[in-house]
């Protein structure tokens, strides 16, 4: 499997809300998070083009997991460009709170010890 096709997997598995523990995507950020640190560096910038690219996207849920992913490994200049990608959609506020959930989530799950 390539490293694209994991992290889309990673996007989707678990399914958000289908348990209590993954309610709004929490496992799909810590899983996706952990899986950028353990990559070497050509392939975290791979990694990172793409979560970039799915920050932006209309898939709303892989729009706000991409912030908070994003958000967790400190890439606020990706963040900073989503919000300015969902300000010019047709109901920015519906990308920005989600976003917002997004990077809430990450904080809480993501923190390293």
């Amino acid at each position: 499997m390539s490293l694209s096709e994991e992290v889309q997997h990673l996007y989707s598995e678990p399914g958000i809300g289908a348990t209590y523990i993954n309610t709004y995507g929490e496992l799909n950020i810590k899983n996706l998070v952990e899986k950028y640190r353990s990559l070497n560096e050509s392939e975290m910038q791979e990694m990172l083009a793409i979560v970039i690219d799915f920050s932006k996207s209309f898939d709303l849920s892989a729009s706000y997991l991409s912030v908070g992913v994003l958000h967790a490994l400190g890439q606020d200049s990706a963040v900073e460009e989503a919000y300015q990608w969902a300000q010019k959609q047709d109901n920015p506020l519906n990308f920005t709170h989600h976003y917002d959930i997004g990077k809430s989530l990450a904080d809480y799950y993501t923190k390293t010890p």
